[in-house]
């Protein structure tokens, strides 16, 4: 009787752990109340996957310490003390990209949304969190700036990196109550 107990305990304990997803790196970074209010501010994106990325891209970034999560990062980026999120939300149609940040506040969120060219299906997205610091803008840049872009800025705070791999990067840093950015070499 004991031995059909245990051949039937492991048997069952198999079948539970073959029908447990992997876990998934970026979903695990993403708290669920904020999961929650980006479905609801942005109805025609999800949150990132792990898979949204190329697996030799994934690769890579395990490779240089990272989970293989290219599509969230998390730091103080307002200087506030608390933990801010950056967000490279996927179309749930197509392949387009979509850059947040996502500030806590009380009883919810506050998005930002950021430019990049993730907004074009043809390059392939990713997201970081850089230190403090000075950004210069990539020599290759040469069109006027844009509105909050700067040609260079000094970071404060956390900055937040938004781009397409094998491409510039565009660094938002929060800059006296504003958010200014400068297209970078990466």
């Amino acid at each position: 009787m004991v031995r059909i107990a245990l051949v039937v305990l492991l048997v069952f304990t198999g079948a539970y752990a073959r029908a447990q997803a992997p876990s998934d790196s970026c979903q695990a970074q993403v708290p669920r109340a904020l999961g929650d209010a980006l479905t609801r501010a942005f109805p025609r994106y999800r949150t990132p996957l792990e898979t949204d990325n190329a697996p030799e891209d994934i690769q890579f970034h395990r490779a240089h310490r990272g989970s293989g999560c290219l599509g969230v990062g998390s730091a103080d980026f307002t200087g506030e003390g608390k933990k801010d999120y950056l967000i490279g939300l996927t179309a749930l149609k197509g392949s387009a990209g979509l850059a947040v940040i996502a500030l806590p506040k009380k009883g919810g969120w506050h998005f930002q949304r950021v430019q990049s060219w993730t907004e074009d299906a043809r390059y392939r997205q990713y997201v970081e969190v850089v230190p403090p610091g000075r950004y210069e803008r990539a020599v290759a840049e040469t069109a006027p700036l844009g509105p909050g872009e700067k040609q260079s800025m000094n970071c404060p705070n956390w900055g937040a990196l938004v781009g397409t791999l094998e491409a510039t990067g565009i660094v938002y840093c929060y800059i006296g109550r504003e958010w200014l950015h400068v297209w970078t070499s990466r």
